[in-house]
């Protein structure tokens, strides 16, 4: 309560998706409400969720009407002139933007302050889950068991118990993660693989993340393991124990015809470019085996391109979602702006090429990035969802995040920027502040330009808001990306593609990007187990699972039907056949997926609307309106 400089502000104007509401607006410990005058609606926004907020002078609507005349102008506020005004905008991790308009210039900046301190925290712990108390449905459940990585492999098909027959064991040699920090407790190898030689392999894999099994495909024996890459360096040194590991996990096949594949994610370059930094990938001289492993590499970009990419559709295309001006269709899906679908098509992709090689060719799998928590992450579980369809029930999509995602050590507090970053405040009300991003746009025209992010312009509104792209990437936040969010877009695109082979609906998906970064509940605050454990995260709070199975009416998918014993059960993504996910970004499908319009189609809007407008008694519009943003 001490970070709120003020708890309550009355007469602010709210505007979301193009509608204004006249109410009062409240700041908890946790949460920004909003409360609607005429009605008992309210709109919450937990502060976590906030990627940037933006104090401007003027009402947000100058943006909207700045072709309009005045007397359109001191019409929207009876008479007022708008420029008297204040507004801050948000915009938030899963794309909620909203504005506020405030008269009072006080209660604007006590406002912006408060939501400076209370969204910037230092600790963890002073995150909403540590006090949040389930309701009522939500208490019988305890999600926190959900995963049991030995019932999840004997579900695949493993029977430990088998001596005789089993070639994998459940090894314990990271119980008290003293082995590897970011690596679940308990790690299934090849039984012919003691733990001594593990300990010896460790030091060749970034992170000590040692080739673990993460599936184990049944219908052919084929596994699918998990690693970060070697540690080769310029002098190109070798390790016989992880050679020995990774000839023994292939070995565990029950078909000896296997086509075994090392899978290395990144673009060839820049896995080659990481020898000068101690790392690399594997020399196919020593793990060939004799001709019987090959490697690929995907070419998936790191997590800097990922987050520059959606940053980029956000600021040129979703940045006025508050008032819900058009987006120019033919620009969205150019080569700069649809990048992101560009990313989303390989990542899909190099899913069916791999689930291809499993399924006909019986290949065994080796799969690493750099450091094996973000783009491996992707791969496995998408290759496992299309291969295996209880990953596609509602309890087996969080078996699998729990699995590859949480326990196998996505850095999920790290990549969401959970504890936020002065960087992502931006006040710029004030003359002076107005002069410096002018100054700092001026100084960095020539290479911005160059890198392709943007143009120089002479607009004020324009250079001002250039700069904010540049001041959202500062330092303190370069290393968060929209990976796991990436990863849903995906599953996004097969419940599309295969809209009666999944337990869950879209609802479901949305919902998990918002709780991703809400900090509601547990799951998604820490980076690793060993983080998770030793925070008592499982007992001082709750997990989102909970918040789904309660509502499972609400998540399910009434065109859902369970594979028959008849027929296949694997499915292959169609990676021609990617769309943009409209309802998470706020907008109509038309207006993203739809064909671009043309002239005619232009003309009959503006026809329709000078027809509605003549009934007002209101000025015609022209096309220039419809046809700027």
């Amino acid at each position: 309560m001490d970070y709120i400089k003020i708890a309550r502000v009355d007469n602010v104007i709210w505007h979301k998706r193009g509608i204004s509401l006249k109410g009062s607006l409240h700041l908890t410990t946790h949460h920004l409400i909003f409360t609607d005058d005429n009605s008992s609606r309210e709109f919450w926004v937990a502060y976590p969720t906030i990627a940037s907020v933006f104090k401007n002078k003027g009402s947000s609507l100058i943006s909207k009407y700045k072709h309009h005349s005045e007397w359109e102008k001191e019409a929207l506020y009876a008479g007022k002139d708008i420029w008297m005004f204040f507004n801050i905008k948000v915009i938030t991790k899963d794309y909620n933007i909203f504005s506020l308009d405030l008269e009072n210039e006080k209660n604007t900046q006590d406002v912006y302050d408060s939501l400076c301190k209370l969204t910037i925290l230092d600790d963890v712990h002073k995150l909403y889950a540590f006090i949040y108390s389930p309701n009522k449905a939500e208490t019988p459940f305890n999600s926190w068991n959900i995963y049991d990585p030995v019932k999840e492999f004997e579900r695949q098909g493993l029977n430990f118990g088998d001596e005789e027959c089993c070639k994998w064991r459940v090894s314990d040699i990271n119980e008290d993660y003293s082995f590897c920090r970011t690596y679940p407790s308990k790690l299934v190898v090849p039984k012919t693989v003691s733990d001594t030689l593990i300990s010896y392999s460790v030091k060749y894999r970034s992170q000590q993340r040692i080739p673990a099994l993460t599936y184990y495909y049944a219908k052919n024996g084929a596994s699918i393991t998990r690693c970060a890459q070697p540690l080769p360096g310029i002098t190109q040194q070798r390790s016989i124990q992880d050679e020995k590991l990774i000839r023994e996990i292939f070995n565990c096949s029950i078909n000896k015809t296997s086509k075994n594949i090392i899978v290395d994610a990144r673009p060839t370059t820049n896995a080659m470019a990481q020898t000068a930094l101690g790392g690399g990938t594997e020399n196919m001289d020593n793990y060939g085996f004799n001709q019987t492993c090959s490697r690929m590499f995907l070419g998936i970009d790191n997590i800097h391109v990922m987050r520059d990419s959606l940053n980029y559709l956000v600021d040129n295309f979703l940045v006025d979602n508050d008032l819900y001006l058009p987006i120019d269709k033919s620009m969205l899906n150019s080569d700069k702006s649809s990048s992101w679908l560009k990313y989303i098509k390989l990542l899909l992709s190099s899913t069916d090429t791999l689930v291809k090689s499993i399924v006909f060719n019986n290949s065994n799998i080796l799969v690493h990035c750099s450091d094996g928590w973000d783009r491996t992450a992707q791969i496995t579980s998408l290759v496992q969802l299309s291969l295996d369809p209880y990953y596609r029930t509602i309890e087996g999509f969080m078996v699998l995040v729990e699995k590859d995602w949480l326990a196998f050590g996505h850095r999920f507090c790290e990549r969401s920027g959970h504890l936020s970053s002065h960087s992502v405040f931006h006040d710029n009300s004030t003359r002076l502040s107005i002069a410096l991003a002018a100054e700092s746009l001026s100084l960095n025209d020539k290479k911005e330009n160059e890198l392709g992010e943007f143009s120089t312009m002479t607009s004020p509104e324009t250079r001002i808001s250039s700069t904010f792209k540049k001041f959202r990437n500062g330092t303190n936040m370069k290393l968060t990306s929209p990976v796991f969010q990436q990863f849903l877009d995906c599953v996004h695109q097969l419940l599309i593609q295969y809209p009666t082979q999944f337990e869950f609906n879209e609802r479901f998906l949305r919902r998990l990007v918002y709780h991703l970064y809400s900090c509601q509940y547990g799951t998604f605050i820490f980076d690793n187990e060993y983080e998770r454990v030793t925070n008592n995260a499982f007992h001082q709070t709750r997990s989102v699972w909970d918040y789904f199975r309660s509502r499972t009416h609400e998540f399910s998918n009434p065109n859902y039907r369970e594979p028959s014993d008849d027929e296949e059960d694997w499915i292959l993504p169609d990676w021609e056949k990617v769309e943009w996910w409209w309802q998470l970004f706020g907008r109509r499908d038309a207006e993203m997926n739809g064909p671009c319009p043309t002239h005619e189609d232009e003309d009959t809007l503006v026809k329709k609307t000078n027809t509605i407008v003549s009934s007002l008694k209101m000025p015609k519009f022209s096309l220039e309106i419809f046809s700027k943003k």
